[in-house]
């Protein structure tokens, strides 16, 4: 993902149309333009003064030419709709007209900042990637703005290069209904555009860009997830962003790799069912990875307002902070910041960051991320003192120091209240479950004294009522046929995950081939579970077990090489399981029993635990055992 979208000029790159729109020009009798902002292949923008109010529109003149008064009244109407759709995490959409020349042009607001994209392509320039918490707030108010678009209409082309990070750390989802009129244009009449190849914009999209369901944004959340999360990013080629989607996150809980998977499902029908269930989801999975969500950003987060209210143990007491009310550093146009001259750099563990402005030094200050005796150089003096000692800022810092020594010693009070409270509540709690303990033993004993003789039932009649069998696990296990040379691939540390993928479907293919050219016993393939008590002749062979498996070799990967950066001499494990006749797995343990409990144990534990393999008419008389091992 580069910093701009596809197509996309900057105000220093000449537009692929000429301009028809010069400084001082009026357009739509309320509109003054003021400069160029930049152009794409759908239409060239302009900053404009709104006459009467002090604010700033951005007007774009659309690069298609005039339909005719009938298809422009239509156009119009939509954009009507999507005018009357108001949320703080939405870019307002102010109304369509035409210029002198009979251009249509969008009016829409101009939010001063950055988009997403911008901010995770200069985050992986830096080496570094967005945190879980930083995605998770982000797409959380995007998820916010579409549950009130979905109300009237579909956003359709939603992509991280139109959701913005304003200077105040507001999320804002852009051009609404305007880049779907551009899109279709451009898909017709040029065969271009993002309806034909954006990898965030739903496959479905292809075929009707004019009629689009709220799934079509669940596509596009579960893509932009997929892409904010990965380190490296996503190819620009649809097919291949989708099959590479959720390589690499391993480390993240199962339900949230899941929740993406569902989303960018080819069926509309398997997404979830809104973006409320998915940004719930996306919130219990953060939860469980250990995110806190709320309160101020920690040390490497976006400074962006949460998504929901303050969890952080910092928060305690604290009701008048206002840290969110700042400027982005670096963020939107390539000038300083509007509030002062980016002099001061400050020293951070031996080396210096910036530069800053004065008010960006005194929001860390706030923040807690530097205090008074952090080292600050001021590029102008080149005198570096402590920050209290600085004249320009010694007045907010002696200000600043008993706000926060008066919030420090309510968040202390207020830590040794609560435990106070709890080691109370667990000795009452304690008493209370003993004595209730003792009542319920007592009623229990009672009951059994006052019950009758029991009478002996056959057990074929036992069992008779049930319309099925209990099935015990199973006492023998066999080793499934594997791959060696495709094991030394997957768990190669020298391997990239592109190479990885073509070398498991090619090995594919091939063992699918010859899984296809045998017939019973000829073919080669073990069937693992014999029998068939459950009234089905299905069984499942060493192919279609390791089909399932490979399916997972991501998350697997992930598994095996978090143990190998930290024990190079790790040669791989057993994993041992049976698998139900449902097709669920049962008794999934570590062979090697000093790899259970540590993390590679725990890690794939759980991967085989999720698996899902086909229901099938096996009793399980017989398990499966499947190495993973490290050449």
């Amino acid at each position: 993902m580069s910093k701009r979208a596809p197509g996309v000029r900057n105000a220093t790159e000449a537009p692929a149309e000429p301009t028809t729109l010069r400084t001082g020009d009026t357009v739509g009798g309320a509109f003054v333009v003021q400069r160029y902002l930049g152009s794409s292949d759908g239409a060239i923008s302009y900053l404009c003064d709104e006459k009467g109010k002090d604010s700033q529109v951005v007007i774009k003149v659309l690069s298609m030419p005039y339909p005719g008064d009938e298809a422009f009244g239509k156009l119009r109407e939509r954009i009507k709709v999507a005018s009357s759709i108001r949320h703080q995490n939405l870019t307002k959409i102010l109304g369509m007209g035409k210029t002198g020349k009979d251009e249509m042009f969008v009016a829409m607001e101009y939010v001063r900042g950055s988009s997403v994209s911008r901010v995770v392509a200069q985050r992986r320039e830096a080496g570094d990637t967005l945190a879980l918490r930083d995605v998770f707030t982000i797409l959380a108010h995007a998820c916010d703005a579409l549950e009130e678009v979905h109300k009237r209409t579909t956003h359709g082309v939603l992509t991280p290069y139109n959701i913005y990070l304003s200077h105040k750390g507001v999320v804002k989802v852009g051009n609404l209904t305007f880049d779907r009129i551009a899109g279709e244009y451009l898909a017709q009449q040029k065969g271009t555009g993002p309806f034909v190849d954006s990898i965030y914009v739903a496959p479905e999209a292809a075929q009707n860009p004019t009629d689009l369901k709220p799934s079509a944004d669940l596509f596009s959340l579960g893509m932009i997830a997929a892409e904010l999360l990965s380190e490296n990013g996503l190819p620009n080629d649809r097919k291949r962003a989708r099959h590479l989607a959720l390589d690499g996150m391993g480390k993240y809980p199962p339900s949230l790799v899941n929740l993406i998977a569902s989303c960018i499902d080819s069926s509309p029908a398997n997404r979830p069912a809104s973006v409320r269930v998915f940004r719930d989801t996306f919130e219990d999975a953060a939860r469980e990875a250990g995110e806190t969500l709320g309160g101020p950003p920690p040390e490497g987060c976006l400074p962006i307002e949460p998504a929901v209210e303050d969890d952080s143990p910092s928060a305690v007491g604290d009701e008048d902070s206002d840290l969110f009310d700042i400027d982005l550093p670096g963020f939107g146009d390539d000038e300083a910041d509007s509030d002062g001259e980016e002099r001061y750099l400050v020293q951070k563990d031996g080396l210096d960051y910036g530069p800053f402005t004065k008010q960006q030094v005194l929001d860390q200050l706030y923040a807690d991320d530097i205090d008074e005796y952090t080292q600050v150089l001021d590029r102008v003096t080149q005198d570096r003192v402590d920050l209290g000692e600085m004249d320009e800022f010694r007045a907010e810092v002696e200000e600043y120091i008993p706000k926060r020594e008066e919030r420090r010693r309510r968040e202390a009070e207020a830590r040794a209240e609560l435990e106070r409270k709890v080691k109370k509540g667990a000795s009452v709690g304690l008493m209370i479950g003993v004595a209730v303990g003792v009542v319920v033993l007592v009623v229990q004993v009672i009951w059994y004294l006052n019950l009758p003789d029991p009478e002996p039932l056959p057990m074929e009649k036992a069992f008779a009522s049930m319309d099925y069998k209990f099935l015990p696990p199973p006492k023998d296990f066999q080793t499934v046929a594997v791959d060696k040379d495709l094991m030394a691939s997957i768990f190669n540390p020298e391997a990239s995950e592109e190479e990885i993928a073509r070398k498991i479907k090619r090995r594919s293919k091939k063992r699918g081939g010859k899984r296809r050219s045998g017939s019973g016993g000829g073919s080669g393939v073990t069937e693992v579970d014999m029998g068939s008590m459950s009234g089905s002749s299905k069984h499942l062979s060493d192919y279609e077990i390791n089909q399932i498996i490979m399916s997972n070799f991501g998350q697997l990967r992930g598994c095996i090489m978090q143990e190998l950066k930290s024990n190079r001499s790790f040669k791989g494990v057993t994993v041992q399981f049976f698998i139900r006749p449902s097709g669920t797995t049962g008794g999934v343990k570590i062979r090697e029993g000093k790899y259970s409990n540590r993390p590679v144990g725990q890690c794939l534990k759980r991967r085989f635990r999720s698996m899902k393999f086909p229901e099938h008419g096996a009793v399980s008389n017989k398990g499966v055992t499947f190495p993973l091992r490290v050449q």
